[in-house]
């Protein structure tokens, strides 16, 4: 698939055929996403990658649903709400292949005064940017979740994480179900988001 094709087809699937990735797929992905650039050039990541079933649906108990009360969308924001919320657990369920893209943590974000800690944490993103353009190109759906409450420490205790890495969020990967729930695009063009050379 073209670079351009697959910026352009990105998109958030959060339902899933039940249907095995191949272990040379996921290893093409996972490496395009260690060839992302970092701070310092430091790559201090740590990819655990859950493809057996069982444990990720242990994983998924850790993960709310949030109900929506929205019943007519006004909004793309409104529609993503209605979509997303309910499923943040079984897109989780449904997907064959769960990364989680640890990152060792050198400066908290917590008590960062020079804006250090967002060095490494800009540097994971780039890893999951890179890893969903993989998973695009390669025919597969993909979502992320961002782990909130008391769901990092959960899943670090399950997982076993060592002290001193930080999760910014699960990367889910599947083939899509026919008819996934996609709302609509928020327009971010170069007319109406760009400004050149001056605000």
């Amino acid at each position: 698939m073209e670079f351009y094709e697959v910026i352009n087809r990105r998109r958030s699937i959060r339902q899933f055929e039940d249907r095995e990735i191949s272990r040379e797929i996921l290893v093409r992905i996972l490496d395009a996403g260690l060839k992302a650039p970092s701070s310092n050039h430091q790559r201090r990541w740590e990819l655990v990658t859950l493809t057996d079933k069982a444990v990720i649906m242990d994983l998924a108990k850790f993960i709310r649903p949030y109900p929506c009360r929205i019943q007519v969308p006004k909004t793309p924001q409104q529609e993503m709400f209605q979509i997303a919320y309910p499923r943040q657990r079984t897109m989780i369920e449904e997907a064959s292949c769960v990364i989680l893209p640890y990152f060792k943590q050198k400066y908290p974000l917590s008590n960062d005064k020079n804006g250090y800690g967002l060095m490494d944490y800009g540097a994971a993103w780039a890893l999951v940017e890179n890893m969903l353009l993989a998973a695009t190109a390669e025919g597969l759906g993909s979502v992320v979740h961002i782990p909130v409450k008391k769901e990092p420490e959960q899943i670090k205790e399950f997982l076993k994480i060592p002290d001193g890495y930080y999760l910014p969020a699960l990367v889910i990967l599947g083939y899509p179900a026919k008819d996934a729930l996609l709302p609509s695009q928020v327009q971010a063009t170069v007319e109406n988001r760009v400004r050149w050379n001056k605000w």
